[in-house]
């Protein structure tokens, strides 16, 4: 294992991090220093015991996405990657394959969990959210609606779910952990928006460096105010900041 760690300003330095308890704060540095070539400690309550915090103080580490706790008591720094960079030849797999199993990496080099915190088939999660393959309900439910709406209510539903999957599994690949919080503002804004316009909201927090639901709710509160209905108004919006302001006309007086 190499004895160097580093730490990205594009990490640490921006307003999520920083609105972190001070504690928090360090704990994610000395959980840093003390990850394998994978980013995976595997004492992080000794850590937590030996610089004086408590188990709270990893808590909003877990909450902002910046960790991700395994049962086995291990964890993994999540932006591990776009904090070091490690050369092959010193580069040693982590012991904790299992664990490395059940994450993927998105496109900004961050640890996501691979099913993404959502359940999959008929398996239900605590956090209540729909896979992308969870579109239709148990049996006899199903066959409840049926009989009420019949087979185009069911295919309705099955599509609902399904675009409810997508949008928090691309939250969680460009963002972190989706708040199960946010689920019933998310559901208010899917019957105003489309999947695509929230998708862009989300895009906009990733692009603006901020990990929070918060953020993207206040730019589709911002876009219905200023009457954003599709896309292109969107892209217009994007188009109009870019435009350097023009310089404002000097009027001179002349006096006689």
């Amino acid at each position: 294992m190499a004895v160097k760690r580093m730490f990205s300003s594009s990490v640490t330095e921006t307003d999520n991090f920083l609105e972190l308890p001070l504690k928090s704060q360090a704990l994610y540095f000395h959980l840093g220093m003390q990850g394998d070539d994978d980013g995976f400690v595997a004492n992080p309550r000794a850590i937590i015991r030996s610089i004086g915090c408590t188990a709270r103080d990893l808590k909003p580490l877990e909450a902002a996405g910046y960790v991700i706790s395994f049962p086995s008591k291990v964890l993994v720094i999540t932006d591990w990657k776009a904090n070091n960079n490690l050369r092959n030849d010193r580069y040693k797999p982590t012991a904790f394959q299992n664990e490395l199993a059940q994450l993927k990496e998105t496109t900004n080099k961050r640890y996501i969990m691979a099913c993404a915190g959502i359940p999959s088939g008929n398996q239900m999660e605590t956090n209540g959210i729909p896979a992308v393959n969870q579109v239709t309900p148990q049996h006899s439910i199903a066959e409840h609606n049926l009989e009420r709406s019949g087979k185009k209510a069911a295919t309705t539903a099955a599509r609902t779910d399904s675009d409810l999957a997508k949008i928090v599994q691309h939250f969680q690949e460009v963002i972190g952990t989706f708040p199960r919080s946010a689920l019933d503002k998310l559901q208010r804004w899917r019957g105003i928006y489309s999947v695509e316009i929230i998708r862009a909201a989300i895009d906009e927090a990733a692009e603006n460096n901020v990990r929070k639901w918060r953020y993207v709710d206040g730019v589709l509160k911002g876009w219905q105010a200023d009457g954003v209905r599709t896309l292109g108004d969107v892209e217009a919006r994007r188009e109009a900041r870019k435009k350097p302001e023009q310089p404002q006309e000097r009027k001179f007086e002349v006096l006689t």
